[in-house]
């Protein structure tokens, strides 16, 4: 259930960006950020890594059960 949640929260986030709607946007990363603190013990360390960093299309790939995530540089580094 959290993670249909999160996935719905993600794909309102990409949804508000297309169609240039902030609202919709700042709702999906509230809804997000809320979600992350309430459920962080819960869920997989690599989908919080992805959610607390903002990799959200790396999330959604997480969430969609894609093997090949490319990885990043986090952090700068």
């Amino acid at each position: 259930m959290v993670h249909e949640s999160i996935r719905a929260a993600l794909l309102s986030v990409q949804e508000g960006i297309r169609d240039s709607e902030s609202t919709k946007v700042v709702d999906g990363l509230k809804s997000l950020d809320a979600l992350l603190a309430t459920h962080r013990s819960e869920l997989d360390p690599q989908l919080v890594h992805f959610l607390s960093r903002r990799s959200y299309e790396k999330a959604l790939m997480f969430l969609d059960g894609e093997g090949n995530i490319p990885k990043g540089v986090c952090g700068g580094r």
